[in-house]
């Protein structure tokens, strides 16, 4: 009989280590949603992204360094939860970039354009905050 109890008392402590552990992962994620993110679809198999890559890299360290406070997140449209949060974006080609603000999209920008276009998507965008 005491052992019966034990499963019990053990039992209810792992569930509610779980649903604690549930709770803080819900709030994390929610609270990431908020944060300003610059967000790269893509996909390895792409052309284009291969060759935008570099261009996306380079202006994105550049914008990062005068601008705090941005996160940078990359999807890959071949891994299955990736591509379902692209799709809530809007992600319809790749490659693509979304200015997310307050867990809201903001613009965004499609295909394998030049340095000098993404650097203007990212200052259109800002400056467009600032005024």
């Amino acid at each position: 009989m005491v052992g019966f109890r034990w499963k019990w008392v053990y039992g209810i402590a792992i569930f509610l280590v779980c649903l604690v552990a549930g709770l803080l992962l819900v709030a994390g994620a929610a609270s990431q949603e908020k944060k300003d993110r610059i967000v790269y679809v893509y996909s390895d198999s792409c052309g284009y992204c291969n060759s935008f890559k570099p261009v996306f890299e380079k202006v994105t360290a550049d914008f990062l360094q005068q601008h705090d406070g941005w996160q940078v997140e990359k999807l890959d449209i071949f891994k299955e939860d990736q591509l379902a949060k692209a799709q809530e974006l809007g992600a319809e080609v790749t490659p693509t970039v979304f200015l997310v603000r307050n867990g809201e999209v903001v613009d965004k920008l499609e295909g394998d354009v030049p340095e000098r276009s993404l650097q203007r998507f990212f200052s259109r965008n800002i400056d467009d905050e600032n005024e």
